[in-house]
């Protein structure tokens, strides 16, 4: 099984140098979901970049596998990735503090 995940990686970074396919940066997202699909709406500084659109089972598949890189990024740096809700309440209480 890891010699089928260092392929995987191998083939993705040779794809990402390849520079083949464009590039979607983003800092944003929505999510619907209907009876068949999930969609994924990407934002970049409040701007739409793109619609991610994906099955039910490919959509719970991709939330496991982000998962499970992010605690191996973790793990392996011994730090915390806050997520959005986190920093924004650590901003209202850093407010609130200056504000006394």
């Amino acid at each position: 099984m890891d010699s089928e995940k260092d392929d995987q990686k191998q083939t993705i970074t040779e794809i990402i140098k390849s520079g083949q396919l464009h590039s979607i940066y983003f800092n944003e997202f929505g999510i619907g979901v209907s009876k068949h699909d999930i969609f994924i709406l990407l934002r970049r500084n409040g701007k739409e970049e793109a619609i991610l659109n994906a099955s039910h089972i490919t959509a719970k598949s991709l939330v496991s596998s982000l998962g499970e890189a992010l605690r191996r990024f973790e793990t392996q740096t011994n730090q915390t990735i806050p997520d959005s809700d986190e920093i924004e309440k650590l901003m209202e209480e850093q407010d609130d503090d200056n504000n006394l």
